[in-house]
Order: structure tokens, then C-alpha cells, then sequence
């Protein structure tokens, strides 16, 4: 794969979906069940080494060292996100330095354990009912920060690794602009935490759908964490003109074109859509564990829509 396809392939990615839900979710019943698995990182590393030592047989080494001692999650996370041993050895070896870069930065994640757990038992303040799984922290190649299976949450670690000491002169100019601040894990997982525990609300394929599936995630990681996982700031001043357009597309199957970035709106305004919804409906109800339980068993988007008064929301906070 030469340099040109793989920074296309970085910016097709930057446009993805962090979250995938998924059914028939792996149950555990206390914050204190949750293990947070590290052991894929020490894998890759190990085989890193190796790979570079013999680039030639890459491939294999990954395979051999690195895969197939894989955890669940890793095995998941191949699945849904890597699919390919081939191009993620290829990726790994052009941005090598990248990922020498970050080694000791993502290698041991203890000083961020007990944010993690705090924010597990937030949650589980607000929503009695939660269900905890175990997070794996992966290496992949840019592809997702985060996203869950039935297993547990599963955390792409190398998107997560930026901080203020990061030498970042070698850093190739889309991995720079994608990558996420390591300080910013514990509220990653908060926001697939979240997804992990969608299973009451009803399934659906339109946009007003699939923007509260992910902009509750936002509201309800805010909640626990203090921050959205995504930045809005872009958002500030086109906040009506972008409720304007989703008023239009809201019944549409057109999420794709609400993550990409575009003259009119800005990345990821499905997102920032459905966290406002959200929102409103917080503003209105005031009450924090209702307002979650009634958010995570959502029967019908359009009801929930009308019931938050987001127009009116949204029109009191930024209309002139």
C-alpha cells in the first residue's frame, strides 16, 4: 500500500463512527467486575520489535505475536475494525516512528484505572441497572478510538496517545490532526460504556435514530465524566442552521453524510444532534437518573424528539 492510499484510508476513517452496538452483550454486575485488560498492548509491542527487525515477514510475526495471543477483545476488534493482517502490517511499518513514538505512552495505563472506576461507579449512581463489562486496550491502525462488542469495550489506544510531551515533529499531518489526547481515554470509555448499556432502546435506521444512539452516549458521558468524547467547538454560531437541516433529514437514512465535515456543517453533526436533543430533554426534566433511564429506554425517537422541545432549547441558548 504506498503512503498516498494509506493517508486516503486515514481520512475515509477520520470520518467513521467511533460505536458499533451490538446485541447479546456480555453482563457483569458491579464496577469492581470490570477488568481493564492491557495485555494486547505488551503483544503488540513485542511484536513490533520483531517486525521492524525483519520487515519482510511482518505479516506473519503480527499473526504469530501479536494476534494470535489476542484477547477477546482483540479477536472482536479484528473482526470488526483491522479485517486485514496484510494492510494493518503495512500501516504499522510506514508510520513506525509514530508508533515507537507512543510506546511508553500507552504501555502503562495504571494512572488512568481509577478515573476509569469512579466514572463506572458514577454511572451506576445514575443508572442502578448498568451492566460493567471489561475494557481491552488495543493497538489497531487508526481506525476507531473506541467502539464494544459482546465481550466488552474495546479502546484503540494509538489514537489516544497524544500529550503535552509528545514529540510530534515526525508525526505524519492526518495522524497529528486525528489523534486524541491520552488524558482523554477515561472519558472515551464512559461514552462505549454508555453504548454498552443501549440494549433497552428500541433499533432503528434512521438518522434521528442513529443520532441519539450516539449523542446520548455524548449527554449521559458528560454526565459522568465532565466531557463529550468528541470536540464541538466548531459548532458555535451554526448551531440553528444545523437544526434547520436535520429538521429535513431527520426521518432519512443519511447518517453518513451527518459525519462528514461540509460547507454547511461541521464533522460529526449527527452527534452533536442527538447530544442536544439530549440535552433539552435534561433542561426540561431536571431530574438526572430519570432523565438517563428514560434516554437508555427510548421506544419512540420521534416522541422522545417532540417531548425534548429541542427547537425551543436550542432557539433560548443561541438565537439572537
Amino acid at each position: 500500500m504506498s503512503d498516498r492510499s494509506i493517508l486516503l484510508l486515514l481520512f475515509l476513517i477520520s470520518l467513521q463512527s467511533c460505536s458499533v452496538f451490538n446485541s447479546g452483550l456480555k453482563t457483569t454486575e458491579k464496577p469492581t467486575d470490570s477488568e481493564m485488560v492491557t495485555s494486547d498492548i505488551d503483544h503488540f509491542y513485542n511484536a513490533f520489535d520483531l517486525a521492524i527487525k525483519d520487515s519482510g515477514k511482518a505479516e506473519q510475526i503480527f499473526n504469530k505475536y501479536y494476534f494470535k495471543k489476542g484477547s477477546k477483545g482483540l479477536n472482536d476488534f479484528y473482526k470488526t475494525k483491522i479485517q486485514s493482517k496484510k494492510k494493518f502490517s503495512e500501516f504499522i511499518l510506514t508510520f513506525k516512528y509514530y508508533y515507537q513514538s507512543i510506546r511508553m505512552d500507552i504501555t502503562d495505563l495504571k494512572d488512568l484505572e481509577n478515573q476509569i472506576k469512579q466514572n463506572f461507579n458514577d454511572f451506576e449512581k445514575l443508572y442502578p441497572e448498568a451492566k460493567f463489562p471489561d475494557v481491552y486496550f488495543l493497538v489497531g491502525k487508526y481506525q476507531s478510538n473506541g467502539t464494544i462488542s459482546k465481550n466488552g469495550l474495546l479502546i484503540g489506544t494509538e489514537m489516544l496517545a497524544r500529550t503535552p510531551k509528545s514529540d510530534t515533529a515526525k508525526w505524519n499531518d492526518d495522524i497529528l490532526r486525528i489523534s486524541m489526547e491520552r488524558k482523554h481515554i477515561p472519558v472515551t470509555v464512559s461514552h462505549e460504556l454508555v453504548h454498552f448499556n443501549q440494549d433497552k432502546m428500541k433499533d432503528g435506521n434512521t438518522l434521528l435514530w442513529k443520532s441519539l444512539r450516539e449523542g446520548s452516549a455524548e449527554f449521559i458521558a458528560e454526565l459522568i465524566s465532565g466531557e463529550t468524547d468528541a470536540n464541538y467547538k466548531k459548532f458555535k454560531g451554526k448551531e440553528l442552521k444545523v437544526w434547520n437541516d436535520f429538521k429535513n433529514d431527520k426521518n432519512k437514512s443519511i447518517w453518513n453524510s451527518w459525519q462528514q465535515e461540509s460547507k454547511s456543517r461541521p464533522r460529526n453533526a449527527g452527534y452533536w444532534m442527538g447530544y442536544m436533543i439530549c440535552k433539552a430533554y435534561y433542561e426540561k426534566v431536571g431530574d438526572k437518573e430519570k432523565v438517563v433511564k428514560d434516554i437508555l429506554s427510548i421506544q419512540d425517537y420521534s416522541q422522545f424528539l417532540k417531548e425534548s422541545e429541542v427547537e425551543k432549547y436550542l432557539q433560548n441558548k443561541f438565537g439572537t
